[in-house]
């Protein structure tokens, strides 16, 4: 028996926001060390730790550094993904541990593999520079392919900063479409073994289907998008309570997903 794998999910901390972000409500590079830090403290500690993008306001080399200076009290294995608002090439030059590109991959793109406790974790670079939507091209495609050849038979997990899916958050559907939606679909399903997709970017905590598997989308470890599903919405940041994704897996029951709220509300109580 295995014993359960552990995996925290943080994603769209945006460093380098400043300090007059959203009236000067919401310090991002504060928001960030509170998640690091509630990791640490977690009992049962997780095993591994996803970032899904979104690590950088700019992309500048300077916040890659706070965001290097944040990451650092992990003690666990930390891997990272871009998103829309990152610099592929600074980030992987700043945070290179964290983002151990694969020797085959497409030039550009900040895409790996790694097997970590019987689970294979590979890592899609969804980004297209200077844009808000996302796109997994060919080349890419072409080694997830690949990948996922190498891995038959064996349980799969997929990270990736834009989801593939459409929210019913008009505002945020619109900068978030994902070119190379289908044919991902289709390798997942010729794969057979994908125990799910993560993803970011949209800054609310939602659970969907894609291609039969579970599709997870982490929350911000700062500031939320307004969940409003009426048609024609414009876009709000909200300052809910923050929370990072805790997903549970083990080969014989698959990926079981919980959010855990970076805030405390005071000691349990016994029943």
């Amino acid at each position: 028996m295995h014993a359960p794998l552990l995996i925290a999910q943080l994603s769209d901390p945006h460093i380098g926001t400043g300090p007059a972000f959203l009236g000067g409500q919401m310090d991002t590079e504060r928001a960030l060390h509170r998640a690091v830090a509630h990791v640490v403290a977690m009992a049962p500690r997780p095993d591994l730790v996803l970032l899904t993008g979104d690590l950088t306001e700019r992309g500048s080399a300077a916040e890659y550094a706070r965001v290097a200076d944040a990451l650092a009290p992990l003690p666990m294995p930390v891997y990272a993904v871009p998103g829309n608002h990152d610099d592929s090439r600074r980030a992987r030059a700043a945070l290179g541990r964290y983002m151990p590109v694969a020797h085959d991959a497409p030039e550009g793109a900040c895409c790996y593999h790694f097997e970590f406790q019987g689970l294979h974790c590979v890592a899609l670079d969804t980004a297209v520079p200077g844009r808000s939507h996302g796109a997994l091209e060919a080349p890419q495609l072409d080694w997830l392919e690949r990948t996922l050849q190498a891995c038959s038979g064996q349980p799969v997990l997929i990270f990736m900063h834009h989801p593939p899916l459409p929210t019913g958050i008009e505002a945020m559907d619109a900068c978030s479409l994902l070119a190379g939606a289908e044919p991902l679909a289709a390798l997942i399903r010729q794969h057979g073994l994908v125990q799910g997709v993560l993803c970011g970017h949209l800054h609310r905590a939602v659970q969907m289907q894609f291609a039969g598997v579970p599709l997870h989308v982490a929350p911000s470890v700062a500031h939320q998008i307004a969940l409003d599903l009426r048609p024609g919405a414009k876009l709000h940041a909200q300052l809910e309570p923050p929370k990072i994704s805790l997903h549970r897996w083990t080969p014989l029951h698959g990926l079981c997903t919980h959010s855990s709220y970076i805030e405390t509300f005071g000691p349990a109580i016994a029943f």
